[in-house]
């Protein structure tokens, strides 16, 4: 199949643009959908030292890849790695904490706490480092697993499993009947998630009423 961009043979097919991509293309797509969330939420400004959290897997590792190269010629931000689950060194002085949660794990957590009857729960998970004021930032937010895995390896990087960790029956099902519904529907998890950062928007605006049209 060729790549609906160019002439190339394609390496992917996103069911949610009705496009296949060649690897050049998949990459591109990738990288304006991290830098166009990076800008929207003002994630990445002069001053910043931002933690990238590993636990040896590949999109943690795309992650720290993605940021290095965004700001390889800025002398005024930093990036460093920290391992997942670990208090954060003293002296580190960060001022951020990127994890690399992707479409489908926000998703999830979006609809579980809708269903939990917690509509404005946020969106972002907790720092999870002792560090509860860091604020946490998902520039991989809007981009599908399988694309940040494809991404990874066409940039040569490779990555463990990630730790086992004692699963969430109730998310654990969530994430089955998204999975299964994305199917038939593949922009659900999309839809989704712009629900659940409107349902924060008004949480942190203290709006009682989401926007006519939303």
């Amino acid at each position: 199949m060729q790549c609906s961009k160019c002439r190339d043979d394609a390496v992917i097919y996103q069911p949610y643009s009705g496009q296949h991509l060649c690897p050049y293309h998949l990459i591109a797509s990738v990288d304006a959908k991290i830098k166009r969330e990076i800008r929207r939420h003002r994630w990445v400004q002069p001053g910043d030292h931002i933690g990238v959290v590993q636990d040896g897997d590949l999109p943690g590792k795309a992650l720290y890849f993605f940021l290095e190269n965004l700001i390889r010629n800025r002398k005024d931000i930093r990036i460093s790695n920290v391992t997942a689950g670990a208090a954060i060194p003293a002296g580190a002085r960060l001022t951020k904490l990127a994890v690399a949660m992707t479409l489908e794990d926000a998703a999830t957590s979006v609809l579980g706490s809708i269903l939990r009857g917690q509509p404005r729960h946020p969106v972002m998970p907790a720092a999870g480092t002792g560090e509860p004021s860091l604020l946490v930032i998902a520039p991989f937010v809007h981009v599908p697993a399988e694309e940040i895995g494809l991404y990874g390896r066409l940039h040569g990087i490779t990555g463990q499993a990630p730790a086992p960790q004692e699963p969430d029956p109730f998310l654990c099902d969530v994430k089955m009947v998204l999975a299964e519904y994305t199917g038939r529907h593949p922009a659900t998890p999309h839809a989704v998630l712009n629900l659940g950062e409107l349902l924060e928007n008004c949480r942190q605006t203290g709006s009682e009423e989401i926007p006519h049209g939303a």
